[in-house]
């Protein structure tokens, strides 16, 4: 979900491209696959951003040549599938469906990836649409919208997000305004916007409590 922005950043160079998100996959996974599919998101960002036209042949051609070096056969595959099943207008979730993924959408990187780039390849200039597709597929809903999101959002902007799901934004300490001047801030290279930091450490406990009591009830009847 961290290696959109790297796309944006240093997906006109390929030898960067691959450094950087090499380096930022390995701070969390060890197996190769990550790499694999965290390579393929950034470069759906880049292209999803830079290109007018785009096209599901080019991205696996380019994906093809990024991972030329790497034992990726099983992951192109994959996204060859993916290409092919969008370019039919199969479902998300039908496409799920076929790669073994039948119980919504798992958090397994080599099901993650290929329906999120499915879905964008179908849904390139629409956010709404390409959210709700994905949220409809079911299983790990919040990680695939978020690497949909920043995929199709690298193309629209903000304003092809719908308002009412930024209005409804509830991210204290952090805010709306915050947000947008995080973008600016990185955009000049600029020093990070400042907010209210011990709002984090009382909303985290906030939610630990929260959680932690739905944790007990469902261990009560009727679960």
């Amino acid at each position: 979900m961290r290696t959109p922005i790297i796309g944006l950043v240093y997906g006109g160079s390929h030898e960067e491209l691959k450094n950087f998100v090499r380096r930022t996959t390995q701070i969390t996974h060890s197996d190769p696959k990550a790499y694999y599919g965290a390579l393929a998101v950034a470069l759906a960002a880049y292209q999803s951003a830079f290109l007018d036209t785009l096209s599901g042949s080019q991205f696996l051609q380019t994906l093809g040549n990024l991972l030329a070096d790497e034992d990726a056969d099983q992951f192109l595959d994959l996204i060859h599938q993916a290409v092919q099943s969008a370019q039919k207008g199969e479902p998300t979730s039908v496409f799920a469906e076929q790669i073994g993924s039948s119980n919504g959408i798992s958090g397994y990187i080599y099901h993650t990836v290929p329906c999120v780039l499915q879905t964008w390849l179908r849904y390139p200039d629409d956010y709404r649409a390409g959210i709700q597709e994905i949220i409809k597929a079911g299983g790990d809903t919040d990680t695939t919208a978020a690497i949909l999101g920043a995929i199709i959002g690298a193309r629209v902007g903000v304003t092809g997000i719908p308002t009412a799901w930024i209005d409804k934004i509830m991210e204290w300490p952090r805010s709306i305004a915050w947000i947008k001047a995080l973008g600016h801030a990185l955009e000049k290279q600029d020093q990070c916007p400042s907010y209210f930091v011990p709002g984090v450490i009382l909303r985290n406990a906030f939610f630990l409590i929260l959680i932690l009591a739905h944790g007990f009830r469902r261990m009560a009847p009727p679960y």
